[in-house]
């Protein structure tokens, strides 16, 4: 297994594409086996799940001068409407880069396809329904959209029909958000209707019934399961934070996403086995040390943007990659 002795993080601003953008890339090096390996954070800026991603990859050295230029093709499913994404497989670039930039070619959506500034509808079509074997009269019937084939009578002169000349328009984006609904007896979309109304309230209520957010003292919890919480957020203005096994009569097994963003303390020692979300404590600029003799787990980027961090005394926990980032002077 390699092991990366110098890990870069680039913000990329230089997008010509605002439907697909990278946001930052990661360089991965390892310089005893002499490779370089960048991973990419994309944004799907599109109402619309992003199916394929194609693009353009060139590769400067640290002169600025263009090493290598490749093609990257993902052509398995990315990411949802709207969301940020990080593929999984690791580009492998030369050891001389210490820069990049990119060209979107392709990418693929739902409803449509971009491909080097060309729009392409790519929507489903239905072409056997109700209308299929009802021809309008002077029209032949069809069956799939193809012609019907019937028996064979005696050829008569067909007579003229003036062709009405189609209109042309142009491919306009948000056409692509249109729903292509098949044409279903009006009783049957009711139906569905009702259906969807009923699974939606009934989740609801569900949701509202399982999870609850109350205050105990200094801390705003969330409930897990019976007596465990989760810590959400803190009001108190004490500076050198102790994270207590229990808040009044509540096992803490968990730090939320968010509970202390932007939180004063300068010191935090945690007494108890929990599990700390990712941004739990981001910029935490007063925050100095970091303290626990407990079996701990932390998410990447838990302790984020924590400027005066320097001293982190954690020898039973389990830290993902970059758990501590942006940190200490």
């Amino acid at each position: 297994m390699s092991s990366y002795n110098n890990i870069t993080k680039i913000k990329y601003t230089d997008n010509a594409s605002d439907l697909v953008r990278l946001n930052e890339y990661i360089i991965f090096q390892d310089d005893k086996a002499k490779r370089k390996y960048i991973v990419f954070k994309f944004t799907n800026n599109v109402i619309q799940q992003l199916l394929g991603l194609q693009f353009e990859v060139n590769q400067y050295n640290v002169d600025g001068a263009l090493i290598e230029k490749s093609v990257v093709a993902y052509n398995k499913f990315l990411a949802s409407a709207e969301e940020d994404f990080v593929p999984k497989a690791k580009l492998r670039v030369s050891y001389r880069c210490t820069s990049i930039s990119i060209r979107l070619i392709q990418a693929v959506f739902d409803r449509f396809v971009w491909k080097e500034g060309e729009y392409e509808d790519n929507c489903y079509k239905f072409t056997h329904f109700y209308r299929d074997e009802q021809a309008p009269e002077g029209e032949e019937p069809t069956v799939g959209g193809e012609p019907k084939r019937t028996k064979k009578t005696k050829k008569e002169k067909p007579e003229k029909i003036k062709k009405q000349k189609k209109s042309k328009r142009p491919f306009i984006l948000r056409d692509a958000t249109r729903k292509n609904l098949a044409k279903f007896p009006a009783v049957f979309n009711a139906l569905v209707f009702v259906v969807v109304i009923t699974f939606s309230v009934a989740s609801l209520i569900i949701f509202k019934s399982t999870t609850t957010t109350f205050t105990e003292g200094d801390y705003q919890l969330r409930t897990v399961s019976g007596q465990t919480v989760a810590i959400s957020g803190y009001t108190g203005t004490d500076t050198q934070l102790v994270i207590p096994e229990k808040i009044g009569k509540y096992n803490v097994t968990k730090i939320d996403k968010g509970a202390f963003n932007k939180s004063e303390i300068t010191s935090l020692t945690i007494d108890c086995k929990l599990y700390i979300d990712t941004d739990a404590f981001v910029n935490c600029n007063a925050l100095k040390n970091v303290s626990s003799t407990k079996q701990i787990e932390v998410r990447q980027g838990a302790f984020r943007n924590c400027a005066s961090l320097t001293t982190i005394n954690l020898p039973y926990a389990l830290l993902e990659e970059n758990a501590f980032i942006n940190c200490g002077k």
